[in-house]
């Protein structure tokens, strides 16, 4: 096992996944930071935020794999993409985990 691509994989996920909190916490908030806007470009900024985001989300989680390949690193590219699909499920995990302990605690 590659401790320094584990540790890569591991940081990058990370960032994807500090990312998709703050975007979430964006949507969720969105009435309360913009108002109640239902214009023509509500649709328009949407997607425009969902193109962005799977650019920068598929550059942290699978950007490391991209850059081996094309280095000809072929193994350790698949090792790459692997280890980053592994910390999503791994972090997806623990946050369910979490809101069934926080409906649990009434939380």
């Amino acid at each position: 096992m590659n401790k320094e691509l584990l540790i890569k994989t591991f940081r990058n996920t990370l960032g994807a996944a500090v990312y998709i909190f703050l975007v979430s916490q964006l949507m969720q908030n969105g009435s309360k930071l913009f108002g109640e806007t239902d214009t023509m470009f509500t649709p328009f900024v949407i997607l425009l935020l969902f193109c962005l985001s799977a650019a920068i989300v598929g550059g942290l989680v699978y950007g490391q794999s991209a850059i081996l390949f094309l280095n000809k690193k072929n193994d350790e590219g698949v090792k790459a993409a692997i280890y980053s699909t592994a910390w999503l499920g791994i972090y997806t995990v623990i946050v369910i985990i979490a809101l069934m302990f926080a409906k649990q605690l009434g939380l």
